[in-house]
């Protein structure tokens, strides 16, 4: 079960990675030195991403504590932020840009806490996944 989860993690967080060279590879500048960046994907896909990554690190914290669960952790939090990252794109409002950069900085955070492995703080975790929680319904509050 935790090596299903586990490659499914790294399955996601590839198809992440090459989302990424798409964008870069169809000419598409990138955001600090050469102009805007643009997302290829649809909002509703990019949420879409974002709903299956939260609920892979419900899932993930609430699972069982094996060798593989602190970098199925980690991997789906870095892949979460990378998705959260790219929706601070799309949007221009200051404050749906707002939440979308502290769910990347976040998740962040709990990838950080997750490779610490059998030091990790699960408490730790637990509360950045409620953060994380919190984050979203604020955005969906006022967006969706």
């Amino acid at each position: 079960m935790v090596r299903r989860m586990a490659l499914t993690v790294v399955l996601f967080a590839g198809c992440i990675w090459c989302l990424a060279l798409v964008t870069t590879a169809d000419s598409a500048p990138s955001a600090p030195g050469g102009g805007p960046y643009k997302p290829v994907a649809s909002v509703r896909g990019v949420m879409t991403g974002q709903m299956l990554a939260f609920k892979q690190l419900q899932t993930s914290l609430a699972g069982t504590k094996d060798v593989d669960r602190p970098v199925a952790i980690q991997l789906t939090s870095e892949a979460l932020a990378e998705l959260a990252n790219v929706n601070t794109y799309n949007n221009e409002k200051e404050d749906y840009r707002g939440w979308a950069g502290q769910l990347r900085d976040t998740a962040m955070e709990l990838a950080g806490e997750a490779k610490k492995k059998d030091n990790a703080d699960e408490d730790k975790m637990k509360s950045l996944l409620a953060k994380l929680e919190a984050t979203c319904k604020s955005c969906h509050d006022a967006y969706q």
